[in-house]
C-alpha cells in the first residue's frame, strides 16, 4: 500500500509555491528568478517511505514536494513575491510577471521559452498539522502525526570535536 503524510495550514495564507528558473546564457552565464507565491489554502505531500523528510517538532516551515500526492489544491492566491538575478532589466521582469500571470505554472513548465526548472517546492508555515493517507484513496491511517523532536546537537550527527 502506498503512504504519503499529507501537510496541511491550519491557518489561512501558510501555504507557498516556491518555484526556482533558471536559463543558460549565450555567453555562458546564467539568469534566474525565483517566485513564491501564496496561498489562503492548501496542501503539501512527503513520501511515505521517507519520514526523514518530515518537519521536527516545532519547525516553523514544513517543506513538501510538488510531485507527490493527489494534488496541492491551491485554492485563492494572494500573493507573489519575485527575486531576480541583477542581468536581468527592468523590462524583462516584467515580461516574466506578465507571462506567468497569465500562464501560471503552466507557462513556466511548458511555454516555449529557455528557462529551466531548478527547484520546486510547497512551504507549509506552521501551526500546520501532519497526517498519514492511502495515497490512492486519500484515507486517513493516522490523523495528527506526532512529529519527532529535534536532536540535541551535542550528540548527534556532526560530532563536536
Amino acid at each position: 500500500m502506498s503512504q504519503v503524510y499529507l501537510i496541511k495550514p491550519l491557518e489561512k495564507k501558510s501555504i507557498v509555491y516556491h518555484v526556482e528558473m533558471f536559463r543558460e546564457n549565450p555567453d555562458g552565464s546564467i539568469s534566474s528568478f525565483t517566485i513564491d507565491e501564496t496561498y489562503r489554502w492548501g496542501q503539501g505531500f512527503v513520501e511515505g517511505d521517507l519520514d526523514c523528510n518530515l518537519p521536527w517538532e516545532g519547525d516553523k516551515v514544513a517543506y513538501a514536494r510538488t510531485d507527490c500526492g493527489w494534488g496541492c489544491e491551491f485554492d485563492d492566491s494572494c500573493s507573489v513575491e519575485w527575486e531576480f538575478s541583477d542581468d536581468i532589466d527592468e523590462m524583462e521582469q516584467q515580461e516574466l510577471k506578465e507571462l506567468y500571470y497569465e500562464g501560471g505554472a503552466g507557462w513556466l513548465f511548458d511555454g516555449e521559452h529557455d528557462w529551466q526548472e531548478e527547484d520546486t517546492a510547497v512551504h507549509v508555515i506552521a501551526p500546520y498539522q501532519v497526517s498519514l493517507c492511502n495515497e490512492i484513496t486519500g484515507e486517513v491511517i493516522e490523523e495528527n502525526v506526532k512529529l519527532k523532536t529535534r536532536p540535541d546537537p551535542s550528540n548527534s550527527w556532526p560530532f563536536p570535536n
